[in-house]
């Protein structure tokens, strides 16, 4: 028997000219919130897990998550970036506003730039680190990256960036979709909790395991 499929969508009541910019910002600002999960999963700070990545392998996960978190520090900044950079646009949350049609909209206008603040004030320090440390070698930054405090990154600092585009992309969708998505609540048939399991099975089952036990 076939699985019953999740409604689709209805998109219709958002403008023509600013639906498309709409639809692949609420897919960029999905897919950025499962990959956070899954960073969370592995690097949460769950004891068992944590020791489990280390018994595992430990420089392949060290590294991992130092990439991970700057990728997403990265995926962030590209999201809340100005509209325009050299007379190109940029698919960003600011373009909801930008396109919007605020004579039709006033209201919506004003609740985007008061949710816009929020965005700046915690995004803001997220574009420092991307400007200075990730996508440029400040040369001060380089010389200590990872051992000065203003350039290290925390999880609180992500789920407030989060949060604050979470707020923002919901406000627009709200007032045509009569509805906000979950994005915290995301969920994939398979996550990094499915490598935790299949690493935990192959530890259990190694040879050495299996001779001793």
């Amino acid at each position: 028997m076939d699985e019953p499929q999740p409604p689709q969508l209805d998109y219709s009541r958002i403008p023509d000219s600013i639906r498309e910019i709409y639809e692949t910002i609420e897919n960029e600002l999905t897919w950025l919130h499962g990959r956070w999960i899954m960073y969370r999963q592995l690097f949460g700070g769950d004891s068992d897990t944590l020791a489990l990545l280390n018994q595992s392998a430990p420089t392949f996960f060290g590294m991992l998550q130092f990439l991970w978190l700057d990728y997403v520090v990265l995926e962030i900044c590209s999201l809340t970036d100005r509209p325009s950079t050299f007379g190109r646009e940029n698919l960003v949350l600011k373009q909801l506003y930008e396109k919007l049609d605020r004579r039709k909209h006033p209201d919506l206008g004003r609740e985007l730039i008061e949710r816009d603040r929020d965005v700046e004030k915690t995004c803001g320090r997220l574009r420092t680190i991307r400007n200075r440390r990730i996508a440029h070698r400040d040369q001060n930054a380089a010389l200590g990256a990872y051992q000065t405090p203003v350039l290290g990154v925390s999880r609180k600092d992500i789920e407030d960036a989060l949060e604050a585009m979470r707020a923002y992309v919901n406000t627009f969708r709200l007032a045509f979709m009569d509805s906000e998505m979950a994005f915290d609540q995301f969920e994939l048939k398979d996550d990094a909790m499915t490598l935790v399991e299949k690493l935990q099975f192959a530890l259990e089952n190694m040879p050495e395991k299996r001779e001793s036990s």
